[in-house]
């Protein structure tokens, strides 16, 4: 990551995973039976155009993702956490109880080494293995070709596979999908740069941290010291940017610490709007707390590094601004991520996302989807085992308290994403039948409702993308208090948070998405509410 002189951030380059092997030469091998990852298909290649055969010497990264073990088992300790029945556990022993074996591991590893491929890691808890090789060892080794292929909708060249990739079938029952060759849709920022009516008393407007905390109670809580939040991001900051902010909200503060995965990604343009906003919101909020900014270069298989990287590190709160609607997402990718957030929840984690920033359309901001006009939601946040974050327009006092809130639908389709997932079920805690429903919680979105010093000029900047770090860098000033009170951290939110039924929460029951109507209580529009201090605190710490 290229940092500037007047840049103070403490820099802590990891690598991928945490065993780390080197290949041996190829043997010639017998062509074994093969069975179809299909998981694995490639989204919207339908909507580009083949351009020519990859060359066979060009080098690429994936990431072959594998299955969790005593899966039905896992599912009950997480029911039984829910219900407060059995505690959290560590990264250690959810690999020894739900990782594969590494028996396993050394199967599919000996596999691809055998067809010329660098074994470059194992994550800790043996969930994916990472490997490198040309083209045409990759093709062989999945049995399809890699071609590239030109999207002019998007405006640009990706690779793709030919055809579904495959695995021997002595490894089917192992392997879940291979991430690295479905780069067709790539993860999104979900901020909102365009402004609406000027509020807040920021330079050039936008809300203060003084009133963000004034708005949500969050005045009674102290300032997050001892805790730690990490920030998953695809960009890279400027710490002198970050200065200017905390300078002039006095915020006390210290640099964050930054983590490279897969090398990091050093994107100076629009990531590093987004990944400056994060970690301004976070410092609003939380100034003390100890933040973790992992970055990643934004492709699919570094996501999956980067998820396995956090629960490694097990890290008690996290907040990611970026996401794709489930449409364009491959399912092996999906079920890669849902893998890991199994493991953060049952580790007593809390992870956060945003809902989007097109109301109940969300794949409308990923161009060229053949999906914009249907209606869909975000994924990470449609994941049971994260909490999404839904948007509203905040109304503020003269004396800086809440006034009010309505869904976040400015006009133009800049609103707060909801609906229900086409991916995964309705998880038990929010009620049985159908799909997983987002947004969990709301809060502040509407685009220009944030005071941010951004890529070296003030401004205004909103979008679930600052509400996600806003959910996170709270919840954090809850696990501060949890500590002072002798209680264990809230971990895995969304549970404790449904079985209070909407109580203790600001709810918002006016306004909707562009489809879904706030109402009282639940609603696929804002969820359960936003945040309401020291009140919710103290009920989700029972």
């Amino acid at each position: 990551m290229a940092l500037s002189r007047r840049t103070m951030v403490a820099i802590l380059t990891v690598g991928p995973l945490s065993l780390v092997s080197v290949g041996a030469p190829a043997l010639a091998q017998p062509t074994p039976a093969f069975s179809p990852l299909v998981a694995s298909v490639v989204p919207g290649l339908d909507r580009a155009v083949r351009t020519g055969q990859l060359p066979g010497a060009e080098r690429l990264s994936v990431a072959v993702s594998l299955k969790l073990r005593n899966q039905s088992e896992l599912d009950g300790l997480l029911a039984d956490q829910a219900a407060g029945r059995a505690k959290h556990v560590t990264p250690q022993q959810f690999r020894d109880r739900f990782g594969p074996t590494q028996a396993d591991v050394n199967r599919v590893t000996d596999y691809l080494r055998s067809r010329g491929l660098t074994v470059t890691g194992v994550s800790a808890n043996r969930l994916a293995v990472d490997a490198t090789g040309t083209a045409d060892q990759l093709g062989a080794a999945f049995n399809t070709s890699l071609a590239r292929w030109h999207d002019a909708g998007l405006g640009r060249d990706f690779t793709a596979a030919d055809a579904t990739p495959k695995v021997p079938t002595s490894l089917a029952s192992l392997v879940s999908g291979v991430t690295g060759l479905d780069e067709h849709y790539l993860p999104q920022r979900r901020d909102a740069e365009v402004a609406g009516p000027k509020v807040g008393s920021g330079p050039g407007g936008g809300y203060t941290p003084t009133e963000l905390r004034s708005a949500y109670g969050l005045n009674s809580f102290d300032t997050g010291a001892g805790q730690t939040l990490a920030l998953f991001e695809y960009g890279k900051f400027d710490q002198a940017n970050i200065d200017t902010y905390d300078h002039q909200y006095n915020l006390p503060t210290t640099p964050p610490t930054v983590k490279n995965i897969d090398g990091g990604n050093t994107d100076a343009g629009s990531a590093q709007a987004e990944v400056e906003l994060d970690i301004e919101v976070a410092h609003a909020i939380a100034p003390k707390a100890n933040l973790v900014v992992y970055t990643a270069p934004n492709t699919t298989s570094a996501e999956v590094d980067m998820w396995n990287a956090m629960v490694a590190d097990n890290v008690p709160v996290a907040s990611s601004s970026w996401g794709l609607c489930e449409y364009d997402r491959s399912l092996a990718s999906m079920q890669a991520v849902d893998a890991v957030a199994k493991q953060a929840a049952a580790q007593g984690m809390t992870f956060f996302a945003p809902a989007g920033d097109a109301g109940a359309y969300d794949c409308e901001r990923d161009a060229n989807t053949q999906h914009a006009a249907d209606l869909a939601v975000d994924f990470p946040g449609s994941d049971p085992n994260v909490t999404s974050v839904g948007g509203t327009t905040l109304t503020l006092n003269a004396d800086g308290t809440r006034a009010s809130e309505t869904t976040w639908n400015q006009g133009g389709g800049w609103a707060g994403g909801g609906g229900q997932s086409t991916v995964f079920d309705k998880p038990s805690w929010q009620g049985t039948g159908g799909k997983r429903q987002v947004p969990d919680v709301s809060a502040a979105a509407a685009g220009g409702e944030y005071s941010v010093y951004i890529q070296g000029a003030w401004g205004r900047n909103g979008g679930t993308s600052a509400a996600a770090p806003l959910w996170a860098s709270y919840l954090t000033l809850i696990n501060q208090r949890a500590g002072v009170l002798g209680k264990l951290v809230v971990g895995q939110l969304n549970p404790k948070l449904y079985a209070l039924g909407g109580a203790d929460v600001n709810d918002v029951t006016v306004g909707d998405n562009r489809f879904y109507k706030a109402a009282a209580g639940y609603d696929m529009a804002s969820g359960w509410g936003t945040p309401n201090g020291i009140t919710l605190g103290d009920a989700l710490l029972g």
